[in-house]
């Protein structure tokens, strides 16, 4: 049965219930690829504490946030650049793999969804930065992050987290599938995620920066991510900077997904001639 018939001989709850099922098993495929490579794991366990001892001990003693201790105000900036700059290049790197080692030619002869083949790769990605999240957690809650705030801030921010990071591989993945090379997507992978990391609120206050620098980390989806877990750890709603964060987040996978399958679509073709 190809993907195709799939959809047009049943319904759509059926097609949708393949679609599910297809992205689901590469998810699996994913995840385990993840957790029998060691040296993907040493990298994932390795960046959030180069990051924490660089931001918080090099150099949070020249930082300073006025009427905040300067730890409890770099924490969840350092969850969302972890995320960012773990994902881009792990997400970039393993797709243009993918693409030139076969296994994509051998998906398009199944009977899958291409979608799904995407989906699986960003949605596996998003679940991998949980090593990442669960290692700065560890770290903070040893250096004195106050994460006393209630359970439903605690589960509403890993949430959060978990949609920036889909949104963050989906950029990655279109990254990897419009360039034609793997170092070049490396290189426009990196020429992005700095910008989205580094010129935000995640590490200093917007206020403090020239105007057009910080008007652009004022509207930085990171920062918008990184201020609605601020907020919620220090026990207060988010308000307005929560939905933009979600505006920024869900219109990223819409867009870029729909711009990475569509490219997917014309890139396996050409590799298939």
């Amino acid at each position: 049965m190809s993907a195709e018939s799939r959809t047009t001989s049943g319904s759509i709850a059926t097609a949708v219930a393949w679609w599910w099922t297809d992205a689901w098993l590469l998810v699996v495929r994913n995840v385990r690829t993840t957790l029998r490579t060691p040296d993907t794991i040493f990298a994932m366990t390795a960046m959030p504490v180069l990051f924490y001892v660089f931001f918080g001990f090099v150099l949070g003693g020249t930082m300073n946030i006025p009427g905040e201790d300067y730890t409890q105000y770099l924490f969840p900036g350092l969850l969302v650049a972890t995320i960012t700059f773990s994902t881009v290049p792990a997400v970039i790197g393993a797709v243009s793999a993918d693409l030139r080692n076969g296994i994509m030619d051998r998906f398009r002869a199944l009977p899958m969804s291409r979608s799904a083949v995407l989906v699986g790769r960003t949605a596996a990605d998003s679940v991998r930065n949980l090593i990442g999240i669960v290692v700065l957690v560890i770290l903070g809650l040893f250096t004195g992050v106050d994460l006393s705030t209630g359970p439903g801030y605690l589960l509403a921010g890993l949430g959060l987290l978990l949609l920036y990071g889909f949104a963050i591989a989906w950029i990655a993945a279109f990254i990897a599938i419009a360039m034609r090379g793997a170092e070049t997507a490396q290189m426009i992978g990196t020429a992005v995620a700095g910008p989205v990391g580094f010129v935000s609120s995640l590490y200093a206050n917007p206020a403090a920066m020239p105007a057009w620098l910080g008007a652009f980390a004022e509207y930085n989806p990171a920062s918008h991510t990184g201020n609605t877990l601020r907020d919620w750890l220090d026990g207060t709603p988010a308000g307005s900077t929560l939905w933009l964060a979600v505006a920024w987040l869900a219109g990223i996978v819409l867009v870029l997904g729909f711009l990475a399958v569509h490219q997917f679509q014309r890139t396996a073709v050409q590799f298939t001639r």
